[in-house]
């Protein structure tokens, strides 16, 4: 058990995060009047499925593939949105099914997200910072 622990991924801050590099992000990256929700997305550091490259969907379209401790942030219009993530289709990591989350994204507000690994997998959830900032 102590091993499987010391091989989870652990949260990082928005701020600490390393940006995804410009040419793993796809889509979504203008802000426009129709576009004025903000999505935040970081993914965690640790060991624990850091061989395989995840990427994130907004409406089941691809925006960017993030690594581990690494942030990116996409423009989407207000209202109800379908989230996912899912791995690369390369090496190791074929096959997975895409996980997808719903959010309600508000009118020129930032929403947050995390991607997450533990024992059960990969998962999109909610970004809470627990450190009390």
């Amino acid at each position: 058990m102590a091993l499987l622990a010391g091989c989870s991924t652990s949260q990082i801050s928005v701020r600490d995060a390393k940006p995804v590099p410009g040419d793993e992000l796809y889509a979504f990256q203008s802000k426009t009047a129709n576009t004025s929700s903000r999505i935040t997305v970081v993914r965690d550091g640790g060991v624990l499925g850091s061989g395989c490259d995840v990427v994130f969907y907004i409406e089941g379209r691809r925006a960017a593939k993030i690594g581990p401790g690494e942030r990116a942030s996409f423009y989407s219009e207000p209202g109800a949105a379908n989230l996912g993530i899912g791995l690369a289709d390369s090496g190791l990591c074929m096959g997975v099914a895409i996980k997808t989350i719903s959010a309600n994204l508000k009118p020129n507000g930032e929403s947050r997200f995390r991607i997450s690994n533990d024992m059960n997998g990969l998962f999109l959830a909610p970004y809470v910072d627990y450190s009390g900032h």
